[in-house]
């Protein structure tokens, strides 16, 4: 587990500074301030996606903390310094993902928690 979650980790990190170069190549520096955010908001959906897919908890966990550090850059970071149409194209596509997430999450939720969840319901009731 601790290989796959630096695996994870060391990704996102190869990913933003890929992205950061590629844009101060095309001389658009001002863009990397909310393709990071764009970009870790799809690396979590994928994130998420692959840990459902594959059981694995931590990889899922991974995702979601990174869409919590995503969501941090977007309010602290991203609203004082970008302009209003980068700042609506981040919040529109984070909020896409985030809602796509949550669906996941309900559509595969016997399978993420399997019977844990049906053995809780029983004791409930």
């Amino acid at each position: 587990t601790i290989f796959e979650t630096t695996l994870c980790i060391s990704l996102v990190w190869l990913l933003s500074s890929e992205l950061i170069h590629w844009l101060s190549l095309s001389g658009s520096a001002e863009l990397y301030k909310h393709g990071l955010s764009i970009l870790w908001g799809v690396l979590s959906l994928l994130l998420v996606a692959y840990g459902i897919w594959k059981k694995k908890m931590h990889i899922r966990i991974t995702g979601i903390a990174l869409f919590g550090i995503t969501l941090i850059k977007l309010f602290f970071y991203d609203l004082s310094n970008l302009q209003t149409m980068p700042k609506t194209i981040a919040f529109v596509s984070i909020g896409a993902l985030l809602l796509i997430v949550s669906f996941m999450y309900n559509k595969y939720k016997n399978l993420i928690f399997g019977n844990d969840k049906n053995i809780a319901d029983e004791n409930n009731n």
